[in-house]
């Protein structure tokens, strides 16, 4: 009999609940919108000296990142609440009204410059796992710090009385530099639960290894030299302990310190607290500074993708050394070598180390009935539930064929017997194939546990042992364990 499939209830497009739901998420989202680009452009307007732009102005390349990173977000409630926010803090603030107007336009225009362009950008690169996606981040920071100029650069001549191509590489260094320095850092930003978690692991590693915190203590260095000699070159002193940070540090890190890196620099420059030493009193020198600002940061950050897409290519590589390639189990050679770790550190610690070895009861025959594709389902589906049983600490291996090992640290025979049942109990339970059909397997499992810690060169004993009790469960009626 062929089952039917229930359909879904009609709704009445009269219900205004779904209506609701979606007001509702839409005002949350507009509210999360608004309140940054607030909180972000009352950061940036403290760097702003009098009559002047912001030293580091964070809030467009904030926002653009936030839009890239979750374009839900860009909707026109997105964009309304964006300028509410911008207006709030420059009025609050003591901004005129015109020039807030003007000043609002310029940044939401080189927003939506480049969030038209991140738009054609793959994945890959939003998230910088391409050694070339610095490039791209580049592109998009400069098409907006362009929209950004265009419309600023109006501004800038009436508050400072610029002309308009003065005006506009002002508006386009400014914007530039902010964009290339705090998109990664957006694009890349783990889950607040995730962030924790990989700042405690991080202050873990730090503490058992200080030598880690070494390319951080030579950028603080580098910093301070550039502050107490000054000049042209002080922007570059920091260089060599920057791209070691890219060598040493996760990705999102060395975003994280690049930012940082170029907000101080940019503002202790304009407080005074690094004398660069020009004698002119244009604002080439600041433009200047700034494009260098923005270019020296992309060299950090790509280094750092390259890294990152290395180190996971050599994780990919050693995964597919160790591990079988059906059910993702240990291979053989990786279950033995691993398995002699173990055996030497549990001898070390003085701890026994139970051994089984198990072997999928009349498993020829699924092949010859069923086919090798229900087969290899019947295998990848016995290793997913073996796994899901065993502990972090142990190893769960495929010899060969349907034969398989598991190696516990820790464990006496009486627990290592009961692992062992619940391991054939849960190789019982009902196996769906692919085309509907289901099957009843079942497995034989023979255990060695020794009573005492075994030698660190046991481990060939302990497998023979435990393949020894295999063979007596499957000639004493298969479906059970032995020891």
């Amino acid at each position: 009999m062929v089952g039917q499939q229930r359909q879904p209830i009609p709704r009445d497009p009269s219900d205004p609940v779904p209506a609701i739901a979606l007001f509702r998420r839409l005002s949350c989202q507009a509210l999360l919108v608004a309140v940054v680009v607030f909180l972000a452009s009352g950061l940036g307007i403290l760097t702003r000296p009098e009559k002047q732009l912001a030293a580091f102005w964070l809030t467009n390349a904030l926002l653009l990142g936030l839009f890239a990173r979750r374009p839900a977000l860009a909707s026109p409630a997105g964009w309304a609440a964006a300028a509410l926010g911008y207006v709030a803090a420059d009025l609050l603030t003591g901004t005129s009204l015109p020039t807030t107007v003007r000043l609002t336009a310029a940044n939401l225009a080189g927003v939506l410059a480049g969030y038209l362009v991140f738009r054609h950008i793959r994945e890959e690169d939003l998230r910088l796992q391409h050694p070339l996606s610095m490039l791209w981040v580049l592109a998009v920071s400069a098409t907006a710090a362009v929209g950004a100029s265009l419309v600023g650069s109006l501004t800038s001549h009436a508050m400072m009385r610029m002309g308009f191509l003065t005006a506009s590489g002002f508006w386009f260094s400014a914007e530039l530099v902010s964009y290339v320095a705090v998109l990664p850092v957006v694009l890349l930003a783990p889950a607040p639960g995730q962030a924790l978690r990989e700042l405690r692991d991080g202050l873990d590693r730090a503490r058992q290894r200080p030598l880690l915190l070494m390319p951080l203590v030579a950028l603080a260095l580098t910093i301070l030299l550039g502050v107490a000699i000054g000049g042209p070159g002080a922007i570059a002193f920091p260089v060599p302990a920057l791209l070691w940070c890219a060598l040493a540090y996760r990705l999102f890190t060395t975003a994280v310190i690049t930012a940082l890196l170029c907000m101080w620099t940019l503002i202790a420059i304009a407080t005074g607290l690094i004398d660069l030493q020009l004698q002119e009193t244009s604002v080439q020198p600041v433009i200047s500074l700034r494009m260098g600002m923005a270019l020296l940061a992309v060299a950090p950050l790509t280094v750092a993708s390259v890294n990152a897409m290395r180190n996971r290519l050599l994780a990919t590589l050693n995964h597919t050394a160790d591990h079988d390639a059906l059910t993702s189990a240990l291979n053989r050679r990786a279950f033995l070598r691993r398995g002699g770790d173990l055996m030497a550190h549990a001898h070390r610690h003085g701890q026994p180390v139970a051994a089984m070895m198990l072997d999928i009861d009349h498993f020829k025959s699924v092949n010859d009935r069923y086919g090798h594709a229900a087969g290899d389902t019947v295998l990848v589906t016995f290793a997913q539930r073996m796994r899901s049983h065993l502990r972090e600490d142990g190893l769960f291996g495929r010899l060969g064929g349907e034969e398989f090992a598991v190696l516990l640290p820790g464990v006496d025979a009486v627990s290592a017997i009961a692992v062992a049942e619940r391991l054939r109990e849960l190789a019982g339970e009902p196996m769906p194939l692919d085309d509907g059909r289901v099957l009843d397997i079942t497995v034989s499992v023979g255990v060695s546990a020794p009573s005492s810690p075994e030698s660190a060169d046991a481990l060939e004993r302990l497998l023979s042992q435990a393949d020894v009790a295999l063979y007596r469960a499957k000639a004493t009626g298969r479906n059970r364990v032995v020891a």
